[in-house]
């Protein structure tokens, strides 16, 4: 862990967005976080990993330390422990304003199709307790003001709501028949959106919830930034609520990192706004931009001490450019990554340039550059997946954007073994350089979802993130018949 503790420049949140870097000696802290174990046998000296961290833990206690503001944006969010520390925050005065994804998982890949359902329904829940506040009231001072990509509807099941301490009524919030894409839908609207404009049915307008907003983020009083690849769920961390309730870590497969830094906070607090639709504390739905919709507007570069951070937003920034970019230009010698969902073609035939000095179907010869990886085991046999081609098999079907162009020489990369799923999205270049974030290397990912992606160019951080990636490659490789 680093920890540097040196005084940070105070940027302002208005500043112009024209600026690329912030730098004049800026200073801050870096911590890398991972929620299994990891192999200290290849850690520089007293740079461990924290590894087997309780990743909620860690994140309440950013937020009880807070003294002016929380903004957080989450694809999902059912911990009961990280919602009651949001709503006693509230209650202290403390301004929290929450971005949450509006899909109803039907088609949400991350999920278990037995739980999608409930969970969805458990998650509107707890949104609208968070609404409430501490005083379950709604519309008062110490309610948590929350914005989605598309309307959230209160439910309205009364054994439910008595489940969840809920008023039985929900009248006090407003009856609306409103149109979402192009279909009319009425309810109570619990939560607010990004609205299109008006049209000739008269009715209020909004987008539909198809693409995600897939960031898992935290700002902390415009200091310290928490992300990566952690869904604030209890499958992400513990894996089942009787895991929970005994703090045993069986869920999926996460990193996080959290820094803390005023001009990084500051671009996270300029994306964060371009989805709220305001700098204020009350979001602006008829200025809220998410998606295809928001521009790239950010700052992408800052300076802690000697390490440079790079900080890009999906679909706006352009991701998998900057990716290919830095693999073109920096990687020398090797390539360690670990990834969820990995379908960009680019990418994969860049890799095979470095790997065998070809791109072409089963041409090439080794060049001596190495390359591991693993893949969640969901996506292993997937005909799209990068693992089809790296691996030399045939696909069973194939697309121009996927036409499956075979590595002559197969890579040692395998099918992730654990207990649950493989849920990082991150790369290590040349043992110097971390790519992180929630973005899965796809096109969805690049080019409609909402994401945030960190480059981290440190030999220390980058150390960290192999420590937990040998632990769990040693893992998969075992199971490999020889």
């Amino acid at each position: 862990m680093i920890r540097i503790t040196l005084l940070v420049l105070i940027f302002l949140l208005g500043c112009s967005s024209s600026v690329e870097t912030y730098k004049s000696g800026t200073s801050g802290e870096i911590n890398v976080y991972v929620n299994k174990s990891a192999d200290t046998s290849i850690a520089l000296e007293n740079n461990y990993v924290n590894s087997e961290w309780n990743l909620e833990d860690q994140l309440i206690e950013r937020i009880s330390n807070a003294e002016w503001q929380i903004d957080m944006a989450a694809y999902e969010i059912n911990l009961p422990k990280l919602i009651d520390s949001l709503i006693s925050k509230a209650s202290q005065g403390v301004k929290v304003r929450f971005i949450i994804d509006a899909k109803d998982g039907t088609e949400d890949d991350e999920i278990d199709p037995n739980e999608k359902v409930d969970r969805y329904t458990s998650m509107r829940l707890n949104l609208e307790r968070m609404k409430r506040g501490k005083d379950n009231i709604h519309g008062t001072q110490d309610d948590i003001q929350i914005l989605a990509d598309s309307p959230i509807f209160a439910v309205t099941d009364t054994t439910l709501r008595k489940r969840y301490d809920l008023p039985v009524s929900y009248d006090d919030y407003d009856f609306v028949t409103v149109k979402i894409g192009t279909k009319e839908k009425e309810g109570y609207l619990l939560i607010d959106s990004e609205r299109k404009e008006a049209d000739f049915s008269n009715l209020t307008n909004y987008y539909s919830p198809g693409y995600q907003m897939h960031n898992k983020f935290a700002i902390v009083d415009y200091q310290w930034i928490f992300t990566g690849s952690w869904n604030f769920t209890v499958t992400g961390l513990y894996g089942n609520e009787w895991n929970m309730e005994r703090g045993i870590l069986d869920g999926n497969q996460q990193h996080v990192v959290e820094i803390k830094h005023r001009g990084l906070a500051n671009i996270y607090t300029m994306e964060f706004n371009e989805m709220w639709g305001s700098k204020n504390y009350l979001p602006d739905p008829s200025n809220s931009k998410f998606h295809t919709r928001k521009r790239d507007n950010t700052p992408k570069e800052v300076y802690i001490d000697s390490t440079r951070i790079e900080v890009y937003f999906s679909p706006s920034d352009g991701v998998l450019d900057k990716i290919y970019q830095v693999i073109e230009e920096e990687a020398d010698s090797a390539i360690h990554f670990s990834i969820f969902a990995f379908s960009d073609q680019r990418l994969v035939d860049l890799m095979k340039y470095k790997w065998e000095n070809n791109y072409n179907d089963l041409e090439g010869e080794r060049t001596g550059f190495k390359i591991k990886g693993l893949f969640d085991r969901s996506f292993w046999n997937q005909w799209w997946s990068a693992s089809i081609d790296m691996t030399g098999r045939t696909a069973k079907q194939t697309s121009p954007k996927n036409p499956n162009i075979r590595w002559k020489h197969p890579a040692p990369v395998y099918r992730g073994r654990e207990s649950r799923k493989l849920h990082s999205k991150t790369m290590i270049i040349d043992d110097d350089i971390v790519i992180v974030g929630s973005a899965n290397w796809s096109e969805n990912a690049d080019s409609k979802n909402d994401e945030n992606t960190l480059i981290i160019y440190d030999k220390k951080i980058a150390n960290q993130f192999l420590q937990e990636f040998y632990a769990r490659y040693k893992n998969a490789a075992s199971h490999v018949k020889k």
